[in-house]
């Protein structure tokens, strides 16, 4: 991520529409983890570290790496969580071990070279019933602009990950698509509208909105929470996997 970008996230990521729904529904999903008070976290590639508090603190203590110095400065900022400069690839380097390791639009950065591997390695650093949590973008198709200005150099299936996270001796919690809403607005953006009015913009598609449009957008978004539980879309922009370690593999 460029460097402008992590000084934008840290003023956006407590506030914006998109990241309020998605803690949102990804704190439902991590009810399903028992007794966190007493688990602890290794957030890969934590950014500014928002999600320290505002997602995980009900856990007894939350670390993060990151392979962006800015990142970790912008971090030490506002938390007082322990953070290392590390590469997301460098997790067989880590001697801790956690009970559970997440991975918030990670997975797709050009950085990483193989994903597997680094979902091989953080199955190595989890406690015994450990649990790891995935959110990244959906379908090739939808990638654009942004993409480019965030270092993204791919996007997933859910039967893709799925796959990838049971050869690994994983066991699937949760696996849904979320946004479904976005999926249609972001595909006539990026696949229709840059096509025909291709953007020069130098900055990626998260950025300040108006209060009411925040305050719409965060409802719109918001809605399909009411389903997830009950009801697998078969499209949306994002995957948000959890997962848990095999005890047998």
């Amino acid at each position: 991520m460029n460097k402008n970008e992590y000084l934008l996230y840290s003023q956006l990521e407590k506030q914006h529409w998109w990241f309020r729904a998605r803690r949102k529904i990804l704190k439902e999903i991590l009810l399903e983890i028992d007794n966190k008070h007493n688990k602890s976290v290794l957030d890969v590639g934590c950014g500014v570290g928002i999600n320290f508090n505002m997602l995980f603190g009900s856990f007894n203590r939350v670390d993060g790496i990151d392979n962006n110095p800015e990142a970790i400065r912008f971090s030490r900022k506002i938390n007082s969580n322990r953070m290392e400069l590390m590469d997301a690839c460098s997790l067989s380097k880590i001697n801790n071990k956690y009970d559970l390791v997440s991975f918030l639009d990670v997975l797709y950065h050009k950085s990483i070279e193989d994903y597997t591997s680094v979902l091989k390695n953080a199955k190595k650093i989890l406690n015994q019933d450990g649990y790891i949590l995935i959110a990244d973008g959906a379908f090739s198709f939808l990638s654009g602009g942004h993409s480019e200005h965030v270092h993204g150099s791919r996007r997933f299936t859910r039967k893709q990950l799925i796959l990838n996270l049971e050869s690994l001796g994983y066991e699937i919690i949760i696996s849904k698509y979320w946004g479904v809403l976005l999926f249609f607005l972001i595909f006539i953006k990026r696949r229709m509208l840059e096509n025909i009015f291709p953007s020069n913009s130098k900055s990626s598609d998260v950025k300040h909105t108006p209060y009411l449009v925040n305050f719409i957008m965060y409802h719109l978004v918001s809605w399909e929470r009411i389903f997830f539980k009950y009801f697998d879309f078969p499209v949306g922009s994002s995957i948000l996997i959890l997962a848990k370690k095999n005890k047998g593999k």
